[in-house]
């Protein structure tokens, strides 16, 4: 696909070395791949600034022409690469005379649903477009930023720690706990899972506590904890010595009330998630995932579950552990 791209966007491969782009179109097994893949994107973010944004305008000119209703035949193209366009001109708007708005050309552009999740692991770019989102890692010790905001770009950084893992991830639905209005979201690392409760008008539910410290934020909806009124944004922790929890909605609520809680991972045996680059090693979990030249948007040991239609990318950054 980044093959492909490189020949159908010639503004992109303007920013790219030709040693690059010829270690791109040789490339067969996946380790040749990975290795074309880290000195493309080595070369993109190395372009010289002036390159680059005379490039993206001319690209920009152009999809907006492509795209356009004008256009004769607007729909010659695969979906995934129209889907691509559009995406480089809404981050172009976003984020105008920021090359990294050419991103979704070596990145996959995801659109979840509401309950989807995946599990992204440590030293992988990623980005956040729009939506709303619950975002849950592990702890970090740097943020290292590759485009899309004013901030400083360690550029040696970023292209030395990065995996280059290639292909899409895995999207989790949750697995239902005892009680199926608690939904649980587990992912192949010990330092945390999170739960997704969900309560209608008439209900309650009690939560046991699950013996290790947690937070809660409140998402959606109202309702009472303990007799305590509950509104979305609310956050709370949930210490190890505190009692059982019980969450009630009044039947004249119109909506259900969702509550997101994250600990450490109790679940680490039946993950809900897996690391991609795992799923070929001994004793692990088999997944069945595309085959694509083009790496995952991740982040450093996170959980992203949607609670409302989210696109991955404001922001594109890596976080090692």
């Amino acid at each position: 696909e980044v093959a492909i791209l490189l020949k159908k966007h010639p503004e992109f491969g303007a920013c790219i070395s030709e040693e690059a782009k010829l270690s791109v179109f040789l490339s067969r097994d996946p380790e040749s791949q990975r290795e074309a893949l880290k000195k493309m994107f080595e070369s993109f973010m190395q372009c010289p600034q002036e390159v680059s944004d005379h490039n993206l305008k001319l690209l920009l000119i152009r999809l907006q022409a492509e795209q356009s209703q004008l256009h004769p035949h607007p729909h010659d193209e695969p979906a995934w690469e129209r889907k691509c366009a559009r995406a480089i001109l809404r981050l172009a708007q976003q984020f105008p005379g920021d090359p990294g708005a050419m991103a979704p050309l070596f990145l996959n552009y995801m659109l979840m649903a509401p309950g989807e999740s995946f599990f992204m692991a440590a030293n992988e770019p990623h980005a956040y477009v729009a939506g709303e989102i619950i975002e849950c890692m592990a702890c970090s010790d740097n943020v290292v930023r590759a485009g899309l905001t004013p901030k400083f770009k360690d550029v040696e950084n970023l292209v030395s720690m990065l995996t280059y893992t290639m292909g899409g991830p895995s999207i989790d639905a949750g697995a239902p706990c005892k009680d199926p209005r608690i939904l649980r979201y587990t992912p192949p690392v010990p330092e945390f899972e999170v739960m997704m409760i969900t309560v209608s008008p008439g209900e309650t539910l009690k939560m046991e506590n699950p013996g290790v410290h947690a937070v809660m934020i409140v998402t959606e909806g109202s309702g009472t904890l303990d007799g305590s009124d509950l509104r979305p944004g609310k956050a709370y922790y949930w210490p190890l010595q505190c009692m059982d929890m019980e969450f009630a909605v009044p039947a004249e609520k119109r909506g259900a009330l969702k509550v997101a809680v994250a600990h450490k991972n109790l679940h680490l045996d039946q993950p809900t998630a897996v690391n991609r680059d795992d799923s070929s090693r001994p004793g692990s979990v088999t997944i069945t995932s595309p085959n694509s030249p083009i790496p995952y948007l991740g982040l450093a040991r996170a959980q992203h579950v949607s609670p409302k239609p989210g696109l991955m990318a404001p922001g594109l950054d890596s976080i090692p552990k």
